[in-house]
């Protein structure tokens, strides 16, 4: 075969070559995908934290599969209202296809969704919901049911032996922030039912929703419920991931500086420092979401709007309670990241 190859020209051989490694097959060589057409804005509640690289990572992964153009942002803070509005108003100015948004604030966020809807771009909520009925769908984890689900996590936990009278705390993350208000009040109003058992502090972390900000705060409500050396409580809840880590390495610090704390504690969102407290025996249980599947959820979703498909006005995604009992089970581990 080489030396007929060599007896032909250049060009005869590339058609040789081509003919002989795919015979009859050639009209099914693969035409790449054409450049996306579609641009889709995906507006996370900031950039920084673990939960919202995996939404990023979702929202990408959609992108590619649907062959549409994913620009991505976020303020640099939970708290940064005028930021995130700023970004949407931006997007929605440059004539992007539709925006996927995760609204820092129930009521902040609504006049520039409804302006960007208004010039027609059809909005997709992921995370928390909003103050408004012109988005088209919201995708998200059903968060009262979520808090209820720590709740009985904790109670499970807790058990029947109350030493400080079933008292349990509950560390907020910011106030006006929907996904973890509708969380927050699920968790209330199942320890509320719990024979035995009171919710009796909580604080809104202070500043702007980071892992310091929520440290911070812990150390002020942990204070405030310690006295002769003793964290008087028997359960502790933390409603997401900052506050999750914020209240962990506060609980860490007491018990260096000699604390005697017996409580249970119970936080939210997957993380590797969380997942470690898990296995050490510093916290009980974590309920998790699922973010890259709501970000990957939120840019199909409004695929689907942009090709005319109908949608559901609300579309759940799922969590599950990790405990040092079943954190390495296949079904848990694809859920965790471990």
């Amino acid at each position: 075969m080489r030396s007929i190859f060599k007896s032909i020209t250049a060009g005869a051989f590339i058609a040789a070559a081509t003919l002989a490694f795919f015979g009859d097959r050639s009209c099914q060589v693969a035409i790449a995908d054409p450049a996306p057409t579609l641009q889709i804005a995906v507006i996370a509640k900031s950039t920084v934290n673990a939960y919202w690289k995996a939404v990023e990572a979702g929202a990408k992964k959609a992108g590619a599969e649907f062959n549409v153009k994913i620009l991505w942002d976020g303020p640099d803070a939970e708290t940064n209202h005028s930021q995130q509005a700023n970004m949407v108003d931006n997007m929605a100015n440059k004539g992007v296809n539709g925006i996927v948004l995760a609204p820092t604030n129930v009521n902040a966020l609504v006049r520039p969704v409804e302006s960007a809807v208004a010039k027609g771009i059809p909005v997709v909520l992921i995370d928390s919901t909003l103050n408004s009925d012109k988005p088209v769908s919201v995708v998200a984890t059903d968060n009262y049911a979520a808090g209820k689900q720590a709740a009985e996590a904790l109670i499970a936990a807790m058990g029947s032996t109350h030493k400080h009278g079933g008292k349990v705390i509950m560390l907020r993350f910011l106030e006006g922030s929907g996904s973890t208000e509708a969380r927050e009040k699920g968790f209330a109003d199942r320890i509320s039912q719990e024979p035995g058992l009171s919710l009796s502090d909580t604080a809104y972390t202070k500043g702007g929703g980071s892992t310091t900000d929520a440290a911070d705060t812990a150390d002020a409500l942990l204070r405030r419920v310690t006295s002769d050396g003793t964290l008087q409580v028997d359960g502790i809840f933390a409603s997401n991931q900052p506050t999750a880590l914020g209240m962990l390495a506060k609980l860490d610090q007491f018990r260096a500086q000699g604390v005697n704390i017996d409580a249970q504690y119970v936080g939210f969102d997957a993380h590797k420092v969380l997942l470690k407290g898990i296995r050490d025996g510093k916290i009980a249980a974590l309920v998790v979401q699922d973010p890259m599947t709501m970000g990957y959820l939120g840019v199909k979703t409004m695929v689907q709007v942009l090709k005319g498909e109908k949608v559901d006005a609300k579309i759940a995604t799922a969590t599950a309670t990790v405990t040092k009992q079943n954190m390495d089970d296949p079904e848990i581990k694809q859920v965790t990241g471990e």
